[in-house]
Order: C-alpha cells, then structure tokens, then sequence
C-alpha cells in the first residue's frame, strides 16, 4: 500500500501502486509526494488538527474550496 493524496478533495488514504481514483471523490489527481518531493508515508499517521509538510512546511489537511 502507498498513502497518497487527491488533490481535488485533499484527502489521504492508503492505496495500491497502480490507482488512479480518489476513493473519496472520484477525480484522477493523485499524487504520492509533495511538490517538494517528501513522500506521504506520513501522512496516515498525522490525526489530530492541521497537516504539514515536514520538509517545506505546506499546509497539507483539509479540503480544498468549493469542495463539498
């Protein structure tokens, strides 16, 4: 299983190497990493309040707006 995250609903969840659907909201935008290359793995484990990037430090929990 690898963590990725959509990018339309912003939301992390554990998926197999090859999906390419958000299990949340059906939209094709994936991604494994950050933009600056630091990999989710952590992610999942992170529950409580706001979400950062350990390395650059984006703002990574939540919902992106006009999301519902």
């Amino acid at each position: 299983m690898i963590v990725k995250r959509c990018g339309t609903c912003r939301r992390f969840r554990a998926y197999e190497e090859g999906d390419a659907y958000c299990l949340v909201c059906g939209h094709e935008s994936l991604s494994v990493a950050c933009e600056c290359g630091r990999p989710f793995d952590y992610a999942l484990s992170e529950d409580a309040g706001e979400l950062h990037c350990p390395r650059c430090g984006k703002r990574l929990r939540g919902r992106a707006d006009g999301i519902e």
